[in-house]
């Protein structure tokens, strides 16, 4: 089993929803250990669209990540995502930010995540679930990289409404 560490983001419909079914889709290949507290954040790079709901999940699985990127984009898809601009709108956005100590690139995955250690709507949510892991080629752990990048844009939303029931 390898431990594994997904971001979920979304910013059209309802925003809540589409990341408790994500959670909900996770499971099908991740057992859980933790989901994080709910941040909303303003956009990054296209800044002319609705804030974001962000999330981290944090789980091991059996799969490679190959099947799990594909899971995830099965995911992205069944929300109804279609492919648009990059940085732009989306129902469901996942990214594996880690995937044990494994680094891969390929021109479709990046793992870690390319630009994670860079964005508060990645990192807070990490926080939330390892603070002292550090990732394959980070500089420091995940809560000073925060600390670095700051909470600028990026929000705790009410626990009351949030995805606890999952934690």
């Amino acid at each position: 089993m390898t431990d594994v560490m997904i971001g979920l983001g979304s910013n059209v419909g309802d925003r809540l929803l589409n990341l408790r079914t994500a959670v909900e889709g996770l499971r099908t290949v991740l057992r859980m250990v933790k989901v994080s507290h709910v941040y909303e954040t303003t956009p990054v790079g296209v800044t002319d669209q609705p804030p974001f709901l962000n999330a981290a999940v944090r789980g091991v699985t059996s799969v490679g990540p190959q099947r799990l990127f594909f899971w995830a984009k099965s995911l992205e898809s069944g929300a109804g995502r279609r492919p648009g601009p990059r940085l732009g709108p989306r129902q469901l956005d996942l990214d594996i930010i880690a995937f044990g100590d494994l680094e891969v690139a390929t021109p479709r995955l990046r793992i870690p995540h390319v630009a994670y250690a860079e964005r508060g709507f990645v990192l807070a949510p990490l926080a939330d679930l390892a603070p002292d892991l550090s990732l394959p080629g980070a500089s420091a752990p995940v809560r000073v990289l925060a600390a670095r990048v700051g909470q600028a844009g990026v929000e705790r939303v009410n626990p009351s409404d949030s995805l606890l029931a999952w934690r």
